[in-house]
């Protein structure tokens, strides 16, 4: 599996833990068990142990600093609130700026045009553009901070 599919698989945790506030814990559970029994969803994958260490970092990274990276995002958004932004624009821009603020491996980059990519498979007509808009001004913030 490439890290863009790892990066895929947590988003979608990511987004179970939004919608049902299951814990990490419960949704990387799900994954293995899926991908062992064969579950339709899972079941092309094969997940090495880096992936999934990435996966599990990500995803408890994203728990345990949720609300500095809801307020981050909050504080880039221009006429909305947090409350208004899709739980799929949500789960993937807590994942990407997750990996731009904890993940000094991964370059920002790249963490940003995954997201866009991811955003115009699982967003809807605006979220490319959104998601990019947000995350440029995020990342416009932590050249400053540099």
């Amino acid at each position: 599996m490439s890290r863009k599919m790892a990066r895929e698989d947590a988003f979608k945790l990511i987004f179970e833990m939004n919608v049902t506030d299951i814990s990490p814990e419960e949704c990387i559970a799900y994954l293995t068990e899926s991908v062992d029994s064969g579950n339709e969803m899972w079941a092309q994958k094969k997940i090495s142990q880096s992936d999934m260490d990435y996966i599990s970092e990500i995803v408890n990274k994203v728990r345990d600093n949720k609300e500095a990276l809801n307020n981050l995002i909050s504080s880039k958004l221009k006429k909305w609130t947090i409350d208004r932004i899709s739980k799929v624009n949500l789960s993937l821009l807590q994942l990407a700026v997750a990996e731009i603020m904890y993940f000094d491996s991964i370059p920002d980059k790249v963490s940003t045009n995954e997201a866009i990519e991811l955003a115009k498979i699982y967003g809807g007509e605006e979220s490319k553009g959104f998601i990019n808009g947000v995350l440029g001004a995020v990342l416009k913030e932590k050249e400053v901070i540099k």
